[in-house]
């Protein structure tokens, strides 16, 4: 395989149709396999806005319409299967592990308190499905950080 391209945003919430249609369309022109976004700023029920004709799976955790919200999105055409997804009830965390090209992978997406909390990062990192999560050579990964202009 040609490795994966991955994306971490920090997007500041998605509830607005147009701003959150703009996201998507930005992740997939740039070819993005794997993104990672933080602060998608959606409760339970309203994660299914995070579909598109190019989006083969979402995994997410939600807290509420004004605040955190993390989401794991895999473009179609990527081989993953999904063995176990935990969704962080407070929208801080969704770890996500199964297998791509038969290569056993841990994806960790986290949304930190903004203050320095040892006890929040010590959870994560001592869970058992937090063991082995390390990229691989080969693959790219682009942050990026999504601001509306008023």
């Amino acid at each position: 395989t040609g490795g994966l391209t991955l994306c971490s945003c920090n997007i500041r919430g998605t509830n607005e149709p147009i701003k959150r249609g703009k996201i998507l369309a930005q992740l997939k022109s740039l070819n993005m396999d794997i993104a990672f976004l933080q602060e998608t700023h959606m409760k339970q029920q309203t994660q299914i806005r995070l579909r598109a004709n190019w989006i083969g799976q979402t995994y997410y955790s939600a807290f509420t319409s004004k605040a955190r919200g993390t989401a794991i999105i895999i473009r179609k055409g990527i081989p993953f299967k999904l063995k176990k997804s935990i969704s962080d009830k407070e929208g801080r965390y969704v770890i996500v592990t199964g297998e791509i090209y038969n290569t056993p992978l841990t994806m960790i997406n986290i949304y930190a308190p903004n203050f320095d909390n040892h006890q929040f990062l010590k959870k994560i990192v001592d869970s058992r499905e937090a063991q082995g999560a390390v990229g691989e050579r080969g693959w790219s990964t682009w942050s990026c950080e999504y601001k509306t202009h008023r």
